[in-house]
């Protein structure tokens, strides 16, 4: 490439130089910077939201779980046009599509250090044996309400009781949707210095579980690592929060 010295009128001076080349850094930023841009435009040129009704419901297959054909109309802000979709969606209405997860939070004391109570069980989803806290669906049979469905869960799953209980979202919350095709919704709990029960209850014939107590390095690692299923890991970091603004951890 050449460049003109204008400086030298007389005797024109020319200078050779190398080609010119951005910096690494500065190119990443030209790199985010268009893809924000055209991003922008993109987000401009995308229609209104359309309107979903629901307009038939029915049951494809139940037996713990129940699959439902959810028949969904979507009309067309900008159009009108309708058209009806069909959609697999998971959920529990024998649970009222609810439940709950809790967190067993031990404070440290002047032998231990903080812990928390996990679970190991076997996930038959992954079909593995995961960690998670415990957690359980709300029965309208057994439970007076949801914190009574997160004691019970306390009881059975991680063999203990008692405990300052935490709701961990306001009460008008509706609870975290479980995934985008389930119906299913929880509720995350944190229990703090819960103590053995000696008369836990009951466990479902296809829970298999084992309890294991683990200081908090551990179990940020495990939480972190996404060792825990999605729920778990949601009240998790809820917990954790509130568990520092308390200067417990």
């Amino acid at each position: 490439m050449l460049l003109l010295c204008p400086l030298r009128l007389k005797s024109l001076c020319i200078f050779r130089t190398r080609p010119f080349t951005v910096p690494t850094a500065q190119r990443r930023q030209l790199s985010v910077l268009q893809s924000t841009q055209q991003g922008e435009q993109g987000h401009q040129q995308q229609d209104p939201m359309p309107k979903f009704e629901l307009i038939e419901e029915s049951v494809a297959y139940k037996r713990y779980l129940t699959l439902f054909d959810r028949q969904v109309r979507v009309t067309s802000e900008k159009t009108g046009q309708a058209t009806t979709l069909a959609y697999d969606v998971i959920g529990h209405p024998r649970c009222n599509f609810r439940f709950a997860v809790v967190l067993p939070f031990h404070t440290a004391s002047k032998d231990t250090d903080a812990q928390v109570t996990m679970i190991r069980e076997f996930c038959q989803g992954p079909n593995a044996v995961c960690y998670n806290l415990p957690t359980g669906g709300f029965d309208p049979a057994k439970h007076t309400s949801i914190e009574d469905c997160a004691r019970a869960e306390l009881s059975e799953e991680a063999l203990l009781k008692g405990g300052e209980l935490v709701r961990l979202i306001p009460e008008d919350h509706p609870g975290f949707a479980e995934v985008k095709w389930c119906a299913n919704r929880f509720v995350p709990f944190l229990v703090i210095d819960p103590h053995v029960d000696p008369k836990p209850g009951a466990r479902d014939a296809e829970e298999f579980i084992e309890v294991k107590r683990v200081g908090m390095e551990e179990f940020r690692n495990l939480n972190d690592g996404g060792d825990l299923m999605l729920p778990s890991m949601v009240t998790a970091n809820l917990a954790l929060k509130y568990l520092e603004k308390r200067g417990f951890v």
